[in-house]
């Protein structure tokens, strides 16, 4: 009987050593992995951070603006603060951006220096682009956006698309209805047919959610007509109407 002799064990575990040798890399790779995990890590905080601060600044905003007495420089300059400090942590987030363009209107509209104005007006007119670039679905943005650029009197192409993507992202929204429609008023003579029957058609489902406040932006801009025909509007226009029967 010929005798078997039996291999030794760690021959095998020899061979897949051999087979299947360390990699140099290997140890790189983790430690890049690592590094990109810690800047993720860091920009998530920087940007819930921010976040905090942008809402900071909308509860101060919201507080001011339900007060009787018009918005004071001393609740602007904590608004501004609140913002600053957002940006710090996420220069380019959209939300602090549009805050920081709506008070730059407010700030614009309380000015009673023209060049002031202008100025604040451009600068709220670039935060809303740099916004829209990581936003182009906000109703908000693209009618805030429009109503920068009819205060610089600007009515181009970029305007008019403003005023479409707005009444088309937010239908339903009240606030976008409202700003559409003064938009689309005080530029009513530049606008094209569609953008016409487009603000009408906003007029009639405004005044199912604050007829009210819609038909106050259409009388101020004298144009009673373009509501007249709406049995909602017909208490609140009243006598205006009359001579469209």
């Amino acid at each position: 009987m010929i005798p078997v002799h039996a291999a030794p064990r760690n021959r095998t575990l020899h061979t897949r050593q051999q087979t299947n040798p360390p990699q140099p890399w290997g140890k790189a790779t983790a430690a890049a992995l690592f590094v990109v995990l810690a800047l993720l890590t860091l920009q998530v905080a920087g940007l819930g951070i921010s976040g905090l601060f942008a809402e900071l600044a909308r509860f101060e905003t919201e507080r001011a603006s339900v007060a009787a007495a018009p918005i004071g420089a001393q609740e602007v300059g904590r608004i501004e603060q609140h913002l600053f400090y957002s940006l710090r942590y996420a220069p380019g987030n959209p939300w602090t951006l549009e805050q920081m363009g709506a008070l730059d209107l407010a700030k614009m509209r309380a000015s009673t220096v023209p060049r002031e104005a202008v100025a604040l007006t451009r600068d709220a007119r670039a935060r809303f682009r740099q916004a829209l670039a990581q936003r182009p679905t906000s109703p908000f943005l693209w009618a805030n956006l429009a109503l920068a650029k009819l205060y610089l009197h600007e009515i181009d192409a970029e305007f008019f698309a403003a005023l479409r993507n707005a009444d088309a992202l937010g239908p339903w929204e009240p606030i976008v209805q409202q700003m559409t429609v003064f938009v689309g008023l005080a530029a009513w003579q530049q606008l094209d047919p569609g953008l016409r029957q487009a603000l009408v058609r906003t007029l009639e489902r405004g005044a199912l959610r604050n007829a009210e406040k819609m038909a106050q932006i259409v009388k101020s801009f004298r144009r009673s007509d373009l509501i007249c025909g709406n049995s909602r509007y017909s208490s609140i226009v009243g006598k205006q109407c009359a001579r469209y029967r």
